[in-house]
C-alpha cells in the first residue's frame, strides 16, 4: 500500500464521518492507519491480536473535538512485519513514522494492553511528543520470569497451530461472566486475529517478552497520566496495577467493576466516558 491515500470511507450513519486510510513508511514497511476529525490529536493504539478498527466507535465520538489517529501496529491488521521480533521500540518507531507523516508534534496517547507498552516506549523515546498517556488495561512493568515462560509456550503453540491458539486466547481476555453475553463479539475478534500471519504473532510475543521495565517512565514523565484497569482482569493482577498507580501521586487511577481485560467491549460506555474525560 503506497501513496498518501489508500482509501476514503464514509461511515457512522447520519454523521457521515470521513475516515482517511493512509500509510507511513518504516524501513520499507507500510504502517497503515486511519485519521479523521480535527483538533487536539489523540493516538489510539490497539493491543495484541487486535487492529485499529477496535477503536471505531470511540473514534467516531472523539472526532467531535479531536483529530483521531488509529494505527495498525507491526504484524497486525494491514501492517506487515518488520522482522521476527517486533520490539516495543520498533512499534514506537512505527507510531513516530505516522506522527511525522501527519505533522503531529504533540498528542494524547491511549494504549490498550500491548498498545500501552508501545505508548511507554514512545514516551521514553520522544517525551516531548507526549501530552497525556493512558494505560488502558496495560502495565509499565516487564514480564516476570514465569510470564516469559508462558510466552515461550505461546510461541510453541502458534508454531504448531496459530488458529487453535487464537481461538483459545481471545475468550480468555474477557471476564468469565461476560463471555456468553459477548460471544458474537468474541467470534468476530477471533475471525480477525486468525487472519494475522504466524510471523507477526510470534514477532509480537517475542517483543512483549523482551520489553524493558518502564515504570520509571510512568513515574517521572512530565505528561498527564491515567491507568484504567478491570476488576476481573485475568491478564494483569490488580495488586500490580495498584502498585503502578501509586508510582506518582498525580496518576489518575480508574478501576472498573465487573470486567476483564477488554473494557472497550465489556463496558464500552464507562470506558469511553473515562477516555473522553481524560483527553478533554
Amino acid at each position: 500500500m503506497n501513496g498518501p491515500l489508500l482509501g476514503l470511507v464514509c461511515t457512522f450513519g447520519r454523521l457521515r464521518k470521513i475516515i482517511l486510510n493512509s500509510s507511513a513508511d518504516l524501513r520499507g514497511v507500510d504502517v497503515v492507519y486511519s485519521h479523521y476529525g480535527s483538533g487536539e490529536p489523540i493516538v489510539l493504539l490497539h493491543g495484541f491480536l487486535e487492529e485499529r478498527s477496535m477503536w471505531n466507535s470511540y473514534a467516531e465520538k472523539l472526532t467531535n473535538d479531536h483529530r483521531v489517529i488509529c494505527i495498525d501496529l507491526l504484524g497486525h491488521g494491514a501492517t506487515g512485519c518488520l522482522g521476527y521480533v517486533h520490539s516495543m521500540e520498533d512499534q514506537a518507531d512505527a507510531v513516530l513514522a505516522v506522527l511525522a507523516k501527519e505533522n503531529i508534534e504533540r498528542c494524547n496517547v491511549v494504549g490498550h494492553s500491548m498498545g500501552g507498552y508501545v505508548a511507554l516506549a514512545l514516551a521514553e523515546r520522544a517525551p516531548e511528543r507526549m501530552a497525556k498517556l493512558m494505560l488502558f488495561h496495560s502495565t509499565s512493568y516487564p514480564d516476570t520470569e514465569e510470564k516469559k515462560k508462558d510466552r515461550e509456550r505461546v510461541i510453541g503453540l502458534v508454531q504448531r497451530n496459530k488458529d487453535v491458539y487464537v481461538k483459545a486466547a481471545i475468550p480468555s481476555l474477557f471476564a468469565e461472566q461476560n463471555r456468553d453475553r459477548l460471544s458474537g463479539v468474541i467470534d468476530g475478534l477471533v475471525a480477525t486475529a486468525t487472519s494475522f500471519s504466524q510471523q507477526g504473532i510470534i514477532a509480537n510475543v517475542r517483543g512483549m517478552m523482551e520489553r524493558a521495565d518502564r515504570s520509571a517512565v510512568l513515574q517521572k514523565g512530565r505528561f498527564q497520566k491515567c491507568v484504567v484497569h478491570g476488576e476481573l482482569d485475568p491478564i494483569i493482577s490488580l495488586e500490580s496495577i495498584r502498585q503502578q498507580a501509586a508510582l506518582d501521586p498525580n496518576i489518575r487511577f480508574e478501576l472498573i467493576a465487573g470486567i476483564g481485560h477488554m473494557g472497550h467491549l465489556e463496558a464500552p460506555e464507562t470506558c469511553f466516558t473515562i477516555i473522553k474525560d481524560f483527553c478533554g
